[in-house]
């Protein structure tokens, strides 16, 4: 498989989920191997690279970090690119927060789609094991292991009426990953709320780009019956970019995960891929 990159530059708009900043955000195409992000309100911005070893703070959200500038929550882009099987991009962002849009990557997606998707002719660097890779922490555990098709499995569990335990396995295509996964929506607690703002999250939070899940109903109708667990699924996606590698066919599930154990799980197949 070559490695991909889109043929011309699409700007999204909008506002970041936790910052609530306004972020104009323009994909261009890449040919260096990597997913790349650059502050164009920072004079002289390094770019900020899509790599586990780069990644800053996981507060409700993935953050990276060049060792100067910041880009906040881009799990979403990497999950849409990840999902797409782009290897190569420039993200450039006068703000230092994507945009939310509507909550999902869907609009991600569709915008590098529109941008053209071409090959490099260069093979991608593949993420292959060949034995059971696990992680566990507490009550989170993961698990990677060889299979014949890449596949996604996530148990989501809450303590509330309306989740209980969503399960849901994921066969990954990119024909998929558009209808089954990209379209799933950020989500959050009703309870969790002032928390969140008390902690300066979720400033951007919004009707049109969350869903709520309240003590007896969402904020707004949802697209799956499980778009919890889909939404799980798109972010370790996300995370799982960070390997900066493609990943061979292998099955991995996933209880309980969020984006801390999704980098640190990240980084453990790495280390056991370069053994």
């Amino acid at each position: 498989m070559n490695r991909k990159t889109i043929s011309k530059e699409i700007t999204l708009k909008g506002i970041g989920l936790h910052t609530g900043e306004p972020c104009s955000m323009t994909f261009k195409p890449a040919q260096d191997g990597f997913i790349s992000f650059i502050r164009t309100d920072v004079q002289n911005c390094a770019p900020i690279k899509a790599l586990a070893e780069n990644v800053c703070s996981t507060m409700r959200g993935t953050n990276l970090t060049n060792g100067k500038e910041q880009v906040h929550t881009v799990e979403h882009v990497l999950s849409a690119a990840h999902g797409l099987g782009i290897t190569d991009l420039i993200v450039e962002m006068d703000g230092p927060e994507p945009p939310i849009m509507d909550g999902s990557s869907l609009p991600y997606a569709k915008a590098m789609e529109q941008g053209g998707l071409k090959e490099i002719p260069s093979a991608v660097q593949e993420l292959k094991i060949n034995k059971e890779i696990t992680f566990k922490e507490k009550n989170i555990a993961y698990s990677a292991k060889p299979a014949e098709k890449l596949t996604f499995s996530f148990v989501f569990l809450r303590e509330h009426p309306l989740i209980g335990r969503q399960e849901y396995t994921f066969e990954y295509s990119a024909e998929g990953y558009l209808k089954e996964i990209a379209p799933a929506r950020t989500f959050g607690f009703e309870e969790e709320i002032a928390f969140l703002r008390a902690n300066g999250l979720a400033k951007g939070g919004r009707i049109d780009n969350c869903v709520i899940i309240k003590k007896d109903g969402y904020s707004v109708p949802l697209r799956f019956d499980n778009e919890m667990v889909r939404h799980k699924i798109l972010d370790l996606i996300g995370d799982l970019k960070l390997t900066n590698r493609a990943l061979a066919p292998m099955h991995i599930t996933c209880s309980c995960g969020g984006h801390k154990t999704n980098v640190e799980f990240a980084k453990l197949l790495l280390k056991e891929c370069e053994k």
